[in-house]
């Protein structure tokens, strides 16, 4: 196919399409549905224990201020996602997506903002097991800073209203044993 419009949209095009990609061709989809969709309840089990392990270690760290993941009983809105969050036999099933605030050394968005950078710079050249990408629901493990990336040509004020901090962090669990994704998260937490 082929996007054809006036050269005004061009930015805004290439924007969505670095943020969402491009279409799925045939020859791409064909080895998920074939080999990724059966295998996809026990990978999501497994990504849901790893996210569970990772949310806590997460909440004991003194540089995070905050950490979101359905599966913690501090998750505000628990309940609802109890209710709606279930595995097709009924389990509580509370995804492999994290979000968490690193605190700033001053207690400042600013500051929050150079360290959630410093965090994901040091991620994205020495992690062993996390990539920097703004996908989501892959079999890796991927972390991205939203107010700094997918969120950018938002203004500050917005983003903030709407509750995305400049030191948030999202977390997407991949196929990766826990333990070596808390140690690549603790070696980033050191530079920050």
């Amino acid at each position: 196919g082929a996007v054809i419009g006036a050269n005004e949209y061009f930015n805004l095009l290439m924007l969505y399409r670095k943020d969402f990609g491009g279409v799925l061709s045939p020859t791409n989809a064909w080895p998920i549905l074939v080999y990724g969709l059966p295998t996809l309840a026990t990978r999501m089990v497994n990504q849901q224990k790893s996210a569970m392990q990772v949310a806590e270690f997460l909440q004991r760290q003194p540089k995070v201020g905050r950490v979101l993941y359905p599966g913690l009983p501090s998750f505000p809105q628990r309940d609802l996602a109890r209710r709606q969050m279930t595995s097709p036999d009924g389990a509580f099933a509370p995804g492999c997506m994290l979000y968490f605030e690193l605190k700033g050394r001053d207690g400042t968005g600013n500051s929050a903002a150079e360290a959630a950078e410093r965090f994901v710079d040091y991620v994205a050249e020495k992690a062993y097991t996390i990539t920097l990408a703004v996908s989501l629901g892959q079999i890796k493990t991927l972390i991205e800073n939203p107010f700094s990336m997918t969120h950018a040509a938002i203004p500050d004020e917005e983003k903030i209203r709407c509750g995305l901090q400049p030191g948030g962090i999202r977390l997407s669990l991949g196929l990766e044993d826990w333990h070596d994704i808390i140690a690549d998260l603790e070696d980033a937490l050191e530079v920050v």
